[in-house]
């Protein structure tokens, strides 16, 4: 599943607790059986990114999941537009 996908997944952030940082590999494979499309897994700071369908908020539920996060998008204007 990916963000543009025709169940409305959203791209998610999910932050690992620091007990479960040496196993973010198996977690990460937890949140994919949880419904998750896992696309990166950034394991020296301890953070999952992807795409999840609705319900997403449940994967804070998951042991090893310290929160769970709608990715935001930010966007700058070019350089010498009038503010």
């Amino acid at each position: 599943m990916n963000a543009s996908d025709s169940q409305g997944s959203i791209p998610v952030t999910v932050t690992v607790d620091d007990n479960h940082l040496a196993v973010i590999d198996e977690l990460a494979e937890r949140l994919r059986t949880a419904g998750m499309d896992v696309e990166q897994v950034l394991g020296p700071i301890g953070v999952i990114t992807g795409s999840a369908p609705p319900g997403w908020e449940a994967l804070v539920d998951l042991d090893g999941v310290a929160g769970v996060e709608p990715q935001r998008t930010m966007r700058l204007p070019p350089p010498g537009t009038p503010q």
